[in-house]
């Protein structure tokens, strides 16, 4: 059973009932504005180049080491891999800080990446 109801309009015309699609866009960012509503800050996209994604069928950036490394069975090495992780000491070192930023994270204007920061910091 067909949804909707019957097809409407004609082949290469705009469709009545949808406005929204024909509007003009570039004025409505003034109205909104007028209207009381801030529109969005624009930001740049950053958009990854198609041939900068790795694909599965790409060669492996790491042929030595085998693919169940990391893992407790297999060939490479075992769970004891994961472990070996330079950023723990570094966040270990930070630790003495903590007194220098804990004014910092109680301030109501710090963002929330800073307090998460600091909540790392404190729990490592």
């Amino acid at each position: 059973m067909p949804r909707g109801g019957k097809r409407q309009g004609t082949p290469g015309k705009a469709y009545a009932n949808r406005t929204d699609m024909t509007s003009d866009y570039a004025n409505a960012g003034a109205s909104a504005a007028a209207g009381g509503m801030t529109p969005a800050p624009s930001q740049p996209a950053v958009v990854a180049a198609p041939e900068d994604t790795p694909n599965l069928l790409d060669p492996t950036n790491n042929p030595e080491q085998p693919v169940t490394d990391g893992l407790a069975y297999g060939a490479g090495r075992g769970p004891e891999a994961l472990n070996n992780d330079p950023r723990v000491a570094e966040t270990q070192a930070l630790k003495k800080w903590l007194p220098l930023l804990d004014p910092v994270g109680d301030d109501p204007e710090t963002p929330n990446s800073v307090r998460t920061l600091i909540r790392y910091i404190r729990g490592a």
